[in-house]
């Protein structure tokens, strides 16, 4: 599908490809909400995953992430950028638990 020998970064089809697929995966979510086909716990889990699958079709697609020979600066800012929301995330469950155990009567 990613050909980097043949203009995959000077045409659109990478934009037209990502937004069909975001588009397709938007509207699936949509409709899965909105049709009430699923249970709380596999709605949860399905959306989920819908929402993996568009983050990374769009980092493909749009950031052309995996195109290059070696790691780039855009690269290592997704890499810093991970670990930042994940020290942020975590940090404020971690808060928000400990919050929880010393205020609540019976934590």
């Amino acid at each position: 599908m990613i050909d980097r020998h043949h203009g995959w970064n000077k045409s659109f089809k990478p934009l037209f490809i990502g937004l069909t697929i975001s588009l397709i995966l938007t509207m699936a979510a949509y409709h899965i909400v909105t049709r009430h086909h699923l249970p709380p716990t596999l709605l949860m889990w399905t959306l989920l995953t819908l929402a993996f699958g568009q983050v990374v079709f769009q980092f493909i697609f749009y950031f052309h992430m995996g195109l290059e020979e070696k790691p780039t600066w855009g690269t290592y800012s997704l890499y810093f950028v991970i670990a930042i929301l994940i020290i942020i995330i975590g940090g404020s469950i971690w808060i928000m638990s400990n919050l929880k155990y010393n205020t609540m009567p019976g934590g």
